[in-house]
């Protein structure tokens, strides 16, 4: 009995030891493809002068935050917003991911979904995450042919979305 509670203590001595605190950051304010605040409209048209609107009912961008955990788990941070359901049934989400690793100093993938639609960014060498801007394009096109009901979105740095191409190939610019 005394083996098995001496072995106890040292396997509980071991498995405590190994506990950390991870922290992980905001999401980055210079990253913002979704400069969007609750209630906002957001008008498109088409080339016949038709125009579709989308009200945002949810934006958010995580908070800083920190957990205590036995292993080297990976740190997420991320953007999203989704909209209202527009004259032709359609809506609109976006997420923006930065996958890294266990604090903020190795960034490995960025990942940006719309829907259906999905671009995935993994970068052959760990990056900092106060200098993740510097590897992301201004401008984020992600396209799919087949895909329904849209198949291409484009989104700006610091603009948001600013056109998008439903199935049928017709395309629906911002109206700013």
């Amino acid at each position: 009995m005394k083996k098995l509670s001496l072995i106890i203590v040292i396997l509980l001595s071991i498995f405590c030891s190994g506990c950390k605190k991870t922290h992980c950051p905001a999401f980055p304010a210079n990253l913002n493809y979704f400069p969007y605040f609750k209630g906002q409209e957001l008008k498109f048209t088409n080339s016949q002068q038709n125009i579709r609107s989308f009200i945002v009912l949810e934006e958010e961008n995580s908070n800083a935050y920190s957990f205590e955990w036995n292993c080297k788990c990976a740190c997420e941070a991320c953007s999203l917003f989704s909209t209202s359901r527009n004259q032709d049934s359609l809506m609109i989400s976006g997420e923006f991911y930065i996958i890294g690793g266990e604090d903020d100093s190795n960034i490995s993938t960025v990942s940006i979904y719309f829907g259906n639609l999905r671009k995935k960014i993994d970068f052959e060498k760990s990056i900092s995450y106060n200098e993740i801007y510097k590897y992301v394009a201004d401008t984020i096109i992600i396209e799919d042919i087949g895909s329904k009901p849209i198949r291409k979105i484009v989104t700006v740095k610091n603009k948001g979305l600013i056109s998008y191409t439903t199935a049928d190939g017709e395309e629906w610019r911002l109206v700013e």
